[in-house]
């Protein structure tokens, strides 16, 4: 065997059935499971082979790792264990990798002999996503379980992984016929993840990989088998400390959250709603203060936003985690709409379009990245543009068929639905009570005690003493009305490039959006009235993305939008715990030297403090991810980004660049 790369890609395992309904693979002549015993075979080897139900008594939170998913049997099946334990912890983490996933439809088929399992694996196929390389996160059982699907090669993904793993189903075709999965560099990443004590379950009992497991710190041993397999292992994690792949300013804090525990938002837009609903699946006592007297107020009240991805040509953490929110806001609205929930969400698809030689190559690059799959984006020629347009197009485009508009305040008031509202209050101030934070106002009387604090006030997260560091950047933005006509009555879709249109809603398009420079007069504003000026900059952007579809007599008719957007630097958000920022100059002073990690201190925190703002322009996408990030962080689950990703939107990251760029 030799060292894996880190080439994210997946392959297709070639699934066929035997004569009896066996899933088998034709890629590494195996079976997945026997119809006839294969859901006796997973309880035996993998559930009481690492001590479940019995292992995850007495733990709020549990999770399980899997090297293999397969056709997700062994996950059905600690379903099942979950739900009829009385022992059961309140939240199952489930993470499994797998580098050569079925289809949802594969799926169903392996999945027609156990009649028990149905419920479950209704559940599972409902929201199963495209086989397509990252992280897929599914919230099911009322948000009880979490199933992070890892699609990817075994050694990177676990290489870029965060997560302390409680147990381990180490499942997998034969070393000797999927050597990868057994590799001893997967064996020793297993090891650094795994949480002290965990136990291990496998159908594999070859003296090589057991020689490479007590390498990477476990203690095994081979007991009796089941059916035709004389034995399987078992085992458990021994050694004392793992080595963290994480640097110390990057190393999250210790978590402080669990279930019924009081969080605190600060704002009600698209971050605090989103990090509000999040927090409430996890089932925490939410409340969240407005000091506007209703909901998305400010940069979420806009009228209407353009849902499509910021993707990048070449690969950069950027443009995978812009990737990585489209599927997990997909999945959210594909929640809400199952549910009935009116967000004002109209899913008739993007073009965007390419109307220069360098976005078309910009647009080459984005396709051959292979970042989202076909199903969720494509190249299209000027003729499919126009058909999906309804109106006459010259180029091509790329086409987000599950992109669209959606009202932010209709989406907002439903991930606000459940949690407490406190508006008409400015939460002033934060003070350190005990084990608690005091929010306080403009008087200094208290507001709520919280459990922990998430600001989510967009250009308001670093009005407090904690976290006036942030640095935030307003940007001036500007929606305009046009009236329909016979020239763009008939579009079908949004187009965007330089500016974008929507279909006509009303006998109304919306064009957009400015993107300015704030005034101060405007800051202090905080909502700046419409400019005719920047009404008459979106119709000339649409007259250029689009010649013709406007005709030159047109003209905005009112009713246009104006706010401001809370940026940073990098364009990405910031989201996670907030550092205290006087022990990071204090304790990183010396990074600059470039001393190894091991030099320094963990990064210190405001415990039980949070922070996601900096959205700008496309919130709406990355707010339900961040938010997810938070809270993973918060309970000390498993991340639902890699690594570089979460550190990407790390809030102490400026700091972290500040102190490398210093002179001695």
């Amino acid at each position: 065997m030799v060292e894996q790369s880190d080439n994210m890609t997946i392959g297709e395992a070639e699934l066929e059935f035997m004569v009896n309904g066996t899933p088998r693979s034709k890629r590494f002549n195996d079976t997945y499971f026997d119809t006839e015993g294969g859901l006796a075979e997973s309880r035996r080897v993998f559930l009481d082979g690492s001590g479940l139900p019995y292992a995850w008594a007495g733990h709020n939170t549990f999770t399980i790792g899997e090297t293999g998913f397969g056709t997700g049997l062994n996950f059905l099946a600690t379903c099942h264990a979950w739900r009829t334990s009385e022992s059961k912890p309140h939240h199952l983490n489930y993470m499994a990798v797998e580098g050569f996933p079925l289809s949802r439809d594969e799926l169903e088929v392996c999945h027609t002999h156990y009649p028990e399992l149905f419920p479950y694996t209704e559940e599972l196929l409902s929201t199963y996503p495209t086989p397509h390389p990252g992280y897929h996160r599914l919230h099911l059982a009322g948000g009880q379980i979490t199933l992070t699907l890892l699609f990817g090669p075994v050694l990177p993904v676990l290489r870029n992984l965060t997560a302390k793993i409680d147990a381990w189903f180490l499942d997998g075709f034969a070393p000797d016929r999927n050597p990868d999965m057994w590799h001893p560099s997967v064996l020793a990443e297993i090891g650094r993840l795994s949480s002290k004590g965990a136990p291990i379950a496998s159908f594999i009992v070859a003296s090589k990989v057991c020689r490479d497991l007590e390498s990477a710190g476990f203690k095994v041993e081979k007991r009796k088998g089941w059916g035709a397999k004389k034995e399987n292992l078992t085992g458990h994690f021994i050694s004392p400390k793992t080595v963290s792949k994480t640097e110390p300013w990057f190393m999250a804090p210790k978590s402080v959250v669990s279930k019924n525990k009081a969080v605190a938002v600060i704002g009600s837009g698209l971050a605090g709603a989103s990090v509000a609903q999040a927090f409430r699946r996890r089932g925490c006592s939410v409340t969240v203060i407005e000091r506007h007297a209703d909901i998305s107020s400010e940069a979420s009240a806009t009228p209407s936003a353009v849902l499509m991805p910021r993707l990048t040509a070449g690969e950069s953490t950027d443009g995978t985690f812009y990737a990585h929110a489209w599927h997990t806001l997909l999945a959210l609205l594909g929640d809400l709409s199952r549910s009935g929930t009116d967000i004002g969400l109209r899913q008739y698809g993007v073009l965007h379009l390419a109307t220069t030689e360098e976005e078309t190559a910009r647009q080459n690059a984005v396709i051959k990245s292979g970042v989202l799959p076909n199903s969720l984006v494509r190249q299209v020629t000027p003729a499919e543009a126009t058909d999906l347009a309804g109106t006459d197009l010259k180029v091509g485009a790329l086409h987000f068929p599950g992109g669209g508009t959606i009202s932010p305040r209709q989406f907002c008031a439903a991930l606000l639905d459940g949690s407490t509202l406190r508006t008409n209050q400015a939460a002033a101030g934060l003070e350190r009570d005990k084990d608690q934070w005091r929010v306080v106002d403009d008087n200094g009387t208290t507001i709520l005690h919280a459990d922990c604090v998430v600001l989510a006030g967009g250009l308001d997260s670093n009005i407090y003493d904690q976290s006036n560091w942030l640095p935030l950047t307003p940007k001036r933005g500007q929606l305009s009305r046009i009236p329909s006509n016979s020239a763009n009555d008939t579009l079908t879709c949004v187009l965007a490039g330089e500016g974008h249109i929507t279909p006509s809603l009303n006998g109304q398009h919306v064009i957009g959006a400015t993107f300015d420079h704030v005034r101060p007069e405007d800051l202090n504003e905080r909502k700046p009235s419409p400019e005719p000026e920047a009404d008459s900059r979106n119709l000339k952007l649409i007259k250029t993305l689009v010649p013709g579809l406007i005709e030159a007599s047109v003209e905005c008719i009112g009713e246009s939008w104006a706010g401001l957007r809370c940026t940073t630097r990098d364009h990405l958000p910031l989201a996670g715990p907030l550092p205290n920022q006087a022990s990071y100059l204090e304790d990183f002073a010396a990074i600059k030297h470039g001393h190894r990690w091991a030099q320094y201190p963990r990064a210190t925190y405001h415990e039980g403090l949070y922070v996601l703002t900096g959205l700008g322009a496309h919130g709406v996408v990355a707010a339900p991810l961040a938010a997810d990030l938070i809270v993973s962080q918060a309970f000390g689950d498993p991340l639902p980004v890699p690594r570089a990703i979460a550190q990407a939107l790390h809030p102490g990251r400026f700091i972290v660049r500040e102190l490398k760029r210093a002179k001695s």
